[in-house]
């Protein structure tokens, strides 16, 4: 663990509760959208000294089993209306799917890297649009995940390099295309269209703080999200940074120990990089790069960085899988809110204490995890689960 050195600002303009609120509206005009659902693991709380553990679950995320539908919807519709001259304020979902539109646009090819669930948003909204999507993910692939996209109406090719070399030759393909590249990772000349994926994913954090508000909740004191390019942990704390200006919840980012980018740039003092294979069964979060937008505010407003090895996303997994009481069951994939449940449930042991105290927990506490995929990979989730694969050393 690394405790953060910024001063708490949100280094960015336009990651914040009113254009949330925008976003909001906009995805209330479309036909499959229902906010995801926000739960409360009250007795899984208790077991562990603290007041409240909400898990705002995007394991249904409209039929995708994972929440980041949110974000390619959202930087699609953005591009659209880019190229279209019209306001995304001004619009509703079904102008897009209109046949004048359609008319326009019939010939788009957009095209990403993916480790599995960004691609799925990708191809569900150029199938929605009866546009072509083109789709490359990193070596070691899951067939579970390559075929979930092809269901979408996707093509896949699965390279055979890791997903932050996967990506160069994305970029490099569609600028010889001329194809719309739709990524979630931003880089020194690529940066409009990731912001307004990060800028969707905030309606994922605006459903939560309504939700427990609805719950008797004023504001989370803890927040811990997940972090492989970082994208989502962008909107996620840029929102919660803005909401709560004055009181800003202790912020915590996690990300595996093999794809530590966040973790080593803080480390170091600046922007890194991490390479190699980047092996860890955590596949959404196996990236060696920051999103160069989002290392900005993160490192302003997150209180510490946990690397996390394998097992502590599995113990997660059976966690949430066997729950306490009449508490929830949450299926939850290796890179949902394993990796945070996982951890919470090992600070009362003997190495875990120190750290519980750094992070400032007690039994005032409210922890508000994201549970971003549900079972994306049924052999992994199987064997984890049932199998016991990657035991918690005793």
């Amino acid at each position: 663990m690394i405790n953060g050195t910024g001063d708490g600002s949100n280094q960015n303009d336009f990651l914040t509760v009113q254009t949330a609120e925008e976003v909001s509206r906009f995805f209330r005009t479309v036909e499959e959208y229902l906010p995801s659902s926000l739960v409360s693991l009250d007795n899984l709380a208790e077991h562990l000294g603290i007041k409240k553990v909400y898990v705002k679950d995007e394991s249904n995320r409209m039929g995708l089993n994972a929440f980041k539908v949110i974000g390619g919807l959202y930087g699609i519709s953005k591009i659209l209306c880019d190229e279209l001259k019209v306001d995304i304020n001004e619009i509703d979902f079904d102008y897009l799917l209109s046949s004048d539109v359609h008319d326009k646009i019939k010939d788009f090819v957009f095209i990403s890297a993916t480790d599995g669930n960004h691609g799925k948003g990708i191809a569900w909204m150029a199938k929605k649009l009866g546009c072509e999507c083109v789709i490359y993910m990193p070596k070691n692939t899951v067939t579970s995940r390559v075929e979930a996209i092809e269901s979408l109406g996707g093509t896949v090719h699965v390279t055979d390099v890791n997903y932050d070399d996967t990506l160069r030759k994305v970029e490099k393909i569609s600028n010889e295309n001329n194809w719309y590249h739709v990524q979630d990772q931003a880089w020194d000349d690529y940066i409009e269209i990731p912001n307004w994926i990060s800028e969707g994913y905030m309606l994922i954090a605006h459903e939560a703080r309504e939700q427990m508000l609805e719950d008797g909740t004023s504001a989370p004191t803890h927040i811990m999200t997940q972090a492989g390019a970082g994208s989502f942990a962008f909107g996620i704390a840029g929102y919660f940074a803005d909401a709560y200006k004055e009181n800003k919840p202790h912020m915590t980012i996690l990300e595996p120990e093999n794809a530590a980018c966040y973790f080593e740039s803080v480390r170091k003092g600046s922007y890194t990089t991490v390479s190699g294979d980047l092996e860890t069964i955590m596949a959404g979060l196996s990236v060696g790069e920051p999103n160069t937008e989002a290392w900005k505010t993160l490192q302003s407003v997150t209180d510490a960085y946990i690397t996390l090895p394998d097992y502590v996303s599995a113990r997660g997994m059976r966690v949430l899988s066997s729950p306490l009481g009449d508490d929830q069951r949450i299926i939850s994939g290796e890179s949902g809110a394993a990796n945070a449940v996982g951890l919470l449930s090992l600070l009362d042991c003997t190495d875990g204490k120190k750290m519980r105290d750094e992070l400032q927990l007690n039994e005032d506490s409210v922890v508000l995890v994201f549970n971003t995929e549900g079972n994306t990979d049924p052999e992994g989730y199987e064997n984890i689960v049932w199998g016991g694969h990657y035991p918690t050393p005793s």
